[in-house]
């Protein structure tokens, strides 16, 4: 699908086959629409809330409170001291061990939150974690081991915190961690939900995927789902499959769903990125996925919805017909750009088909694109003999991009893979995977500098003034200014990584959590400071 299943498979070290219908993840990530306003479907249901909830009116200072740090998805903040000149001080101030049973991921894939001094972060066993931001010591933690693909996450809003397992979406109380309330989406092998939640006013949206694990469940359809702050009720859902009839064949068909956050404007707009459909490349009944003839809507799709009630407002599908894995599941960027000289809301969206794409706000309108990494065979159907596409089903844009001052930074993996009309979808094994940064103007798509990397960068761009960072999946952590590409700062982290970093104050936060065959690795979240140097936790 998107990122998710792909940064899942980040996790070996060998070359795998994917067969036909399963998809080839996400970034571990990652995802038009059937109105779906006021629906609540079949999975409605869920548990009664244990705690009545609390909306407080006096909230703490929250630096990092959603996923990607705000709702335009923007992964910048300039309410701290890490800059281009200070950078170079950053050094541990703690580590706290990441324990547990890995998943096919690892055992991190999110992004964790800081709100008031505390640090909130989600394992890949749905394992919710209280930290204290200065010390690195465990204020409480929420136990669900239910193991997911990630990327997950948490977010923060009116002293709960949300986030989800593999089937549910859930409520804490953020000082305690006793459950609120929980919500049931999905059954257990009728897919999952995989991505971090997304929260505006009283709202919180999740989304289902029509996968488990990397494999593709004929007849499921990726649903968003609108639910209440305070109880967990949905307020409204959108299926992601035009029609929901999965074009003529749900016996073997599936697709759709969301693997990132989604992006709310100033106006109540929620804009969504819309994983692949499958299955893909095809089988041999039906090759380059001809039992869903057309374009797939929407799936690869960017919908923008009305926030209030889920109604489509509008979509841009990316790639029709997409027979290769080729989500478009990063999370959607908010910004502004000078059109005939008047200032004009557009969105920025991109995915593993190794590509960017801008559009305007308020209607979809088309406005560049921009390719990244390495393009061969990425067009076009199959032959019936493998052949070798660049990006692979781990490549392209895996994980989140970040925007600041004119400029949205681009991760992208160089990772090929082997594919035929009618089979499966084998790569190298992450070993051979590299990649690079890319500073692309926001306004005409052109590309003002790019890094290449030693390794995958799968784990997000984040901007702190005039410095980005950039997590590669061999656990190295690089600091680029943003103006010239020029090298800062880089540091080793004990572990890979497949997480996304969060900045609080004059604290970097990165989650190395991916152990791989090392037997030396040690998965750990990581505080880097500006203060002198602590003894680690």
């Amino acid at each position: 699908m998107t990122a998710n299943a792909s940064a899942r498979a980040r996790g070996t070290r060998r070359g795998r086959r994917i067969a036909a219908g399963r998809t080839g993840l996400t970034g571990l990530a990652v995802l038009a629409l059937l109105v779906g306003s006021g629906s609540t479907g079949p999975h409605s249901a869920g548990a009664a809330a244990p705690a009545k909830p609390h909306l407080r009116g006096h909230e703490p200072a929250a630096d990092w409170p959603i996923a990607n740090g705000d709702l335009s998805n923007t992964r910048a903040t300039t309410r701290t001291p890490i800059n281009s000149k200070t950078v170079r001080d950053l050094k541990v101030k703690w580590r706290l061990p990441l324990t547990g049973k890995p998943t096919f991921a690892g055992l991190m894939a999110s992004n964790p939150i800081v709100v008031g001094g505390t640090v909130y972060a989600i394992d890949l066993n749905s394992n919710v974690y209280a930290v204290d931001k200065e010390t690195g010591r465990v204020r409480w933690k929420r136990e669900f081991d239910d193991p997911s693909v990630g990327p997950n996450g948490v977010a923060y809003r009116h002293g709960l915190l949300l986030g989800t397992t593999f089937t549910s979406a859930f409520a804490l109380d953020a000082r305690t961690g006793r459950t609120v309330w929980s919500r049931h989406l999905i059954d257990a092998g009728k897919g999952g939900v995989d991505v971090a939640p997304q929260v505006y006013g009283r709202t919180v949206v999740v989304s289902t995927v029509p996968s488990t694990f990397g494999t593709y469940v004929p007849g499921t359809m990726g649903t968003v789902w609108a639910l209440d702050i305070a109880t967990g009720k949905p307020k409204w859902s959108f299926n992601t499959v035009k029609d929901g009839d999965l074009w003529g064949h749900p016996e073997i068909n599936s697709g759709g769903g969301l693997w990132f956050p989604p992006a709310i404007d100033s106006q109540g707009r929620i804009f969504l990125a819309v994983g692949n459909p499958a299955p893909m490349p095809g089988t041999p009944e039906y090759p380059n996925g001809s039992s869903r003839p057309g374009p797939n809507l929407y799936t690869n799709s960017l919908v923008a919805l009305d926030g209030r009630t889920g109604k489509l407002l509008w979509y841009r599908q990316a790639l029709p017909h997409d027979i290769r894995d080729y989500d478009l599941q990063i999370s959607p960027i908010l910004t502004t750009v000078p059109i005939r000289g008047k200032k004009t809301g557009i969105v920025i969206v991109a995915g593993k088909m190794g590509k960017v794409f801008a559009y305007r706000a308020d209607d979809g309108e088309p406005l560049w694109t921009r390719s990244v990494g390495i393009h061969l065979n990425d067009e076009g159907p199959l032959p019936n003999e493998p052949v070798t596409i660049y990006p692979g089903v781990l490549g392209g844009v895996e994980t989140p991009m970040a925007s600041a001052e004119g400029r949205v930074f681009v991760p992208w993996v160089d990772l090929p893979s082997e594919m035929s009309a009618t089979g499966g979808m084998s790569y190298p094994g992450t070993d051979g995977g590299r990649g690079g940064l890319a500073a692309v103007d926001t306004r005409t798509g052109k590309v003002q500098w790019q890094r290449a990397l030693p390794q995958m960068p799968l784990g997000a761009a984040t901007v702190t003034n005039d410095v980005v960072f950039c997590p590669t999946y061999d656990g190295r952590v690089f600091a680029f200014d943003t103006r010239t590409g020029k090298t800062l700062w880089t540091a080793t982290t004990p572990a890979g990584i497949n997480s996304f970093p969060a900045v609080s104050g004059d604290t970097l936060l990165v989650g190395a959590g991916v152990a791989g065959d090392s037997k030396e690795a040690q998965p750990a979240l990581i505080a880097y400071s500006l203060e002198a140097e602590r003894p680690h936790t």
